[in-house]
């Protein structure tokens, strides 16, 4: 590993000269100069990881000379030597922005010891702050974070196709996400400086809803007093988003075929043909292999939307995530409400992670809101969680199996008071204890 860059000033020659033969020996880059003076001169000139100064130098001492570094640079690290008898100015050059120091005479492996943790510290903070601006640039506009390998999957996936047109059909739960996705996947394409536009199409009529889609002209319809643009033209040369997809009415798949085909349509009552370049990512919590074996959805048209299949798991197959979208939370909030809070207190955190999360992310986000909103100490506590969240006294994680009682009956109440603590999930239930999922379904059916 590369060695930091080391600027060492004192007014007695012969040590400097020395201290940087023996530095540069071990492969130190150093440069060592006589006063605070030329220190200065130096530090405008090039750069240094860390500073090394004698307390006693002759002008500027070597107080004044911290005070000065510190005024045009905060990224470098001092160290002040000092007499015993002096001890005292050297903490006091601490308060004034040093980083540690040593006393005369200079121990060499004690500096070099120092000298090694301050670099490893500054090598920490220099990874931290690229990390984070890494994800701040890769996830600014979604908000997407995770670090399980399914997450990691998807983050891989969605850099994979994120630079083609072609068309993506995101699936998953309510709550899990998947409008973060379309995001992401927006914002690290070619299209990312054009519009991102999204409808959810679970709450509007078929007819509300052909018109938010491909427009509408004046007269075209009651109400219809003017002419209005719909999503397709205000997305046009970016991404739009249709989330819950398999609610569209077959009237409209078929308009929606034609956009996937041509790139054109009419507004609703127009007859003038528009043309737009839109690249269509879709969502849905349905099976849509079922709704087109029903007739509810046209077969062409999911084999259209179908080109690349996401799959978004559910918060609860992704456990280890939710700390770090809990804290992900947190700074959120925090900074909305304007807050001074660390995190979750070790048993709050674990409720968070026992819990089921039918709402997925959604309803994760919602709790993490709420608890930052009540909470009145620097650490979120179990007082500040729904009851539905914080676990009952009698604690379902632990099971009295009484004495005599059969293996049959053993089982019985491990895999009933299991499938309690899941919710009802037989696949979670079944990895907790070992066992397959149909053998669950096995059970449950022979005790009915």
């Amino acid at each position: 590993m590369a060695k930091p860059k080391l600027l060492l000033v004192d007014d007695d020659k012969n040590a400097l000269d020395g201290l940087v033969k023996i530095l540069t020996h071990d492969g130190y880059s150093v440069s060592g100069v006589l006063s605070g003076y030329e220190a200065l001169n130096l530090l405008s000139k090039k750069n240094f990881d860390i500073i090394v100064t004698d307390m006693k130098l002759p002008g500027m001492g070597g107080l004044s000379l911290v005070h000065e570094i510190r005024k045009k640079e905060e990224s470098v690290a001092i160290v002040v030597i000092t007499a015993y008898s002096s001890v005292k100015t050297a903490v006091e050059a601490i308060k004034c922005g040093a980083d540690d120091y040593l006393t005369k005479p200079i121990n060499i492996e004690e500096l070099k010891l120092v000298l090694e943790k301050i670099w490893e510290r500054q090598q920490l903070i220099a990874q931290n702050r690229m990390l984070k601006e890494k994800l701040k640039d890769k996830y600014k506009s979604s908000g997407l974070v995770g670090s399980t390998p399914q997450m990691k999957q998807i983050f891989h996936m969605i850099a994979d196709v994120a630079p083609s047109t072609a068309s993506i059909l995101i699936l998953g739960e309510t709550g899990s996400g998947k409008e973060l996705v379309a995001n992401a996947i927006h914002y690290q394409s070619d299209r990312a400086c054009m519009p991102f536009v999204a409808l959810h199409c679970a709450a509007l009529s078929e007819g509300v809803l052909e018109s938010e889609i491909f427009g509408h002209e004046k007269g075209a319809f009651t109400g219809a007093v003017q002419s209005r643009k719909g999503r397709f033209e205000m997305a046009d040369g970016g991404t739009l988003f249709l989330d819950e997809v398999g609610e569209l009415s077959l009237k409209v798949q078929v308009k929606l075929l034609r956009v996937l085909e041509k790139g054109e349509f009419e507004r609703v009552g127009g007859e003038k043909t528009l043309k737009v370049d839109v690249r269509l990512i879709t969502a849905t919590n349905r099976n849509l292999e079922k709704e087109v074996s029903g007739g509810r959805f046209r077969e062409d048209l999911f084999y259209r939307l179908n080109v690349i299949t996401i799959h978004l798991p559910p918060l609860r197959e992704r456990r280890d995530d939710i700390p770090i979208l809990s804290n992900f939370f947190v700074i959120k909030y925090t900074k909305k409400y304007k807050k001074e809070i660390k995190g979750f207190a070790p048993e709050a955190m674990e409720a968070l992670c026992a819990y089921h999360w039918p709402g997925n992310v959604r309803e994760l986000e919602n709790v993490v809101e709420r608890a930052i909103v009540l909470c009145k100490k620097n650490t979120v506590s179990l007082e500040h969680l729904p009851g539905n969240i914080v676990p009952d006294k009698g604690d379902m994680s632990v099971i009295k199996i009484p004495v005599g009682i059969s293996l049959k009956e053993a089982e019985k109440e491990i895999i009933q008071k299991t499938l309690q603590m899941t919710r009802g999930s037989k696949k979670e239930a079944a990895n907790i204890l070992g066992i397959s999922s149909r053998k669950i379904e096995y059970k449950v059916k022979e005790w009915q």
